[in-house]
């Protein structure tokens, strides 16, 4: 990967906040199938997902538990990183796993939230379609035949608006949580249909070229996709 890759950003910040820590504490609220990013030696994950199925399929983590992000089974101030990936765009109510997140990081941790951007034009098409229309786009025109099943990684979308960027981050300081970055990119799902379909790419890049013109370079609608890395300060205001 590059190294202004979204992704790599965001590993830089989680291995340096973890640096020094002979046992991280590691929370995957919403941990789906697999981890997205890479831990030290030692530390002690802990991924809790609402779907059994998901669970049982899961691999890396040192402990799995059933649960709710919107009500974590776990104390205040327990963990060092909390990595929440391509989770908050299907609850009915983000904000209330985003105050669950703040209260189980420990002063001087990060999070890692990874989600679509409800601006993008894919943001804004998920948003005002049903979920048998999402099936039907990643079967038919993705080639995804596992969309809809038990073992697919894309569930129902509730896309509140409150985890628009800006929405986002003043969410985040009510919480007690500063942002520390803030990534838009082009994510997977744009790129695998640029690359099946050339007509779609041309599309694409059009769509990208005239937002960006009309805003004059503020807005990108093929920016669908972003990661905010946020900090809780610690006690003395500085860093842990």
């Amino acid at each position: 990967m590059p190294p202004d890759d979204p992704l790599v950003r965001a590993q830089a910040l989680v291995s340096r906040a973890l640096e020094g820590h002979a046992a991280p504490r590691i929370l995957e609220a919403g941990c789906g199938a697999r981890s997205h990013l890479a831990y030290p030696a030692g530390a002690r994950v802990i991924g809790i997902d609402i779907r059994r199925s998901q669970l049982q399929r899961h691999v890396g983590a040192t402990g799995l538990a059933q649960g709710d992000v919107t009500a974590l089974p776990l104390a205040s101030a327990c963990a060092d990183l909390v990595v929440c990936w391509d989770v908050l765009e299907h609850l009915p109510a983000p904000a209330e796993a985003l105050a669950e997140m703040a209260r189980v990081l420990r002063p001087g941790g990060l999070a890692v939230l990874a989600l679509p951007n409800i601006l993008s034009l894919k943001g804004l098409v998920t948003r005002f379609t049903p979920w048998w229309f999402h099936v039907w786009v990643y079967r038919r025109v993705l080639g995804d035949r596992s969309a809809g099943s038990e073992v697919s990684d894309q569930f129902p979308t509730a896309f509140r608006f409150v985890l628009r960027p800006a929405a986002l981050r003043r969410l985040a300081a009510t919480h007690g949580l500063r942002v520390e970055d803030v990534q838009l990119y082009e994510g997977p799902v744009p790129q695998h249909l640029r690359r099946r379909h050339r007509a779609a790419d041309l599309a694409l890049g059009l769509a990208g070229a005239a937002s960006r013109l009309l805003s004059a370079g503020y807005y990108d609608t093929t920016l669908s996709d972003m990661i905010v890395v946020v900090s809780r300060a610690a006690p003395d205001g500085g860093d842990a």
